[in-house]
């Protein structure tokens, strides 16, 4: 792993401009945008987990589009328990307004529901935290597969996490950092937000492609010369 390269890979590229401002301008078309890129976002782990010096590529909408879409898919399939526990955590909540509101059953629905709340609250925020750590790894092991059932292979993505789990946290740490930079091109200006958030998916998608190449249990990738793999 090179933690650094993922900050600098973008510039090492003498096309960087001309191979990222489409996918970057397409983050403004509603809906569809976020999907190529994103769909773009997977072409690049995978180009890193596959070792090559030069993993930044020429968008290609459709294909860039149909990946996106299929990482929603998983995505959207893993945020259904989170979706639930929210309501769960919401209903309790209303309950506990309405039971305060009515002297008689404020101590006898109150208390019940609030407790059943800080439990829900706690549980969504382990299962969170858990969901930040691990979908990185599903993501990566969908962009290299390059289908949905792949986000469904357990046993490999267990394998993948196990193989280098310190490599899946300089992932996690690395989208810590990208969090802090994705919304600095507001205070230039809005537009400079899209750029700033291009710049650290990028970021994280070469520290993605670095782990799964790193958590390979053999070498089943091509080597690239001079590639810090």
């Amino acid at each position: 792993m090179n933690f650094g390269k993922s900050f600098t890979y973008i510039f090492e590229d003498p096309q960087w401009f001309d191979k990222l401002w489409k996918p970057v301008l397409c983050m403004l078309i509603p809906v569809i945008g976020p999907l190529v890129f994103q769909g773009y976002i997977m072409d690049v782990i995978k180009n890193v987990a596959n070792g090559d010096p030069r993993p930044l590529h020429e968008m290609d909408f459709g294909e860039n589009l149909t990946m996106g879409f299929r990482n929603f898919v998983v995505q959207l399939v893993y945020s259904l328990p989170l979706i639930v526990l929210s309501w769960l955590i919401v209903i309790p909540s209303m309950l506990s307004v309405g039971a305060m509101a009515d002297e008689k059953l404020s101590l006898v629905m109150a208390v019940p529901a609030l407790l059943s709340q800080l439990g829900l609250s706690l549980f969504s925020m382990v299962f969170s935290a858990v969901f930040y750590l691990v979908f990185p790894i599903i993501c990566a092991h969908v962009a290299v597969k390059g289908t949905i059932k792949s986000g469904f292979e357990f046993r490999e993505i267990f394998n993948l996490a196990k193989k280098n789990f310190a490599a899946w946290l300089m992932v996690l740490a690395g989208n810590l950092i990208a969090g802090f930079i994705g919304p600095i091109g507001v205070i230039v200006f809005f537009a400079g937000m899209f750029v700033t958030m291009a710049y650290s998916m990028l970021m994280v998608a070469h520290l993605s492609g670095q782990a799964y190449r790193a958590s390979q249990p053999t070498v089943v990738y091509p080597s690239y010369p001079n590639y810090p793999g």
